[in-house]
């Protein structure tokens, strides 16, 4: 490649100025014209930046995350606290007495009304009680005879067993029936 000497170069410029000028006129109005198109663009990315950086109330797109984030947390921890609730209670539920059997009967033939009654109440694992209420014309006794994985130690009467039987057929309930 040739290389053109420098006053070669300034001859010829000189020879050809106006057409020179004419076109380095042409570059600086295209470059004007997208300094110009590049402005107006930038200027409405700008707004819509500003637009989505800001809420209706003027809070900052920003602050709105910070918000939501200090939300979060504060959710994650109410959640973390309602599943050890949960846990808790679950425990609970499990020891609690629920299951109920109840018997009614006439112990003696000479006292009507199925006085006399048998209560069998325990937890999910089988521990409670077997109550009985044993009502005579003069006296009542009442006897309590513990449960342990569903069976006694002590002898148990029909009415405890039968007791026992209803607790477990009809599953957990409320000792108190609803009105």
């Amino acid at each position: 490649m040739a290389v053109v000497p420098m006053d070669v170069l300034l001859k010829s410029l000189t020879q050809h100025s106006p057409e020179a000028m004419l076109v380095l006129f042409g570059i600086v109005l295209v470059l004007v014209f997208a300094l110009v198109r590049i402005a107006i663009r930038q200027s409405r990315h700008h707004a819509r930046w500003r637009e989505l950086l800001k809420s209706e109330n003027g809070e900052s797109l920003e602050s709105l995350l910070l918000g939501h984030l200090r939300e979060r947390v504060r959710m994650e921890q109410k959640l973390a606290e309602l599943e050890g609730r949960s846990t808790r209670l679950e425990n609970a539920l499990a020891v609690s007495k629920r299951h109920l059997g109840l018997v009614r009967y006439d112990a003696f033939d000479d006292v009507g009304g199925n006085q006399s009654f048998t209560m069998a109440v325990y937890d999910d694992a089988g521990n409670g009680a077997v109550l009985t209420s044993i009502i005579g014309r003069t006296d009542c006794r009442v006897y309590c005879k513990p449960l342990v994985n569903g069976r006694s130690e002590r002898d148990l009467s029909q009415e405890e067993q039968r007791a026992i039987r209803e607790a477990k057929a009809a599953g957990p309930k409320p000792i108190l029936s609803p009105e």
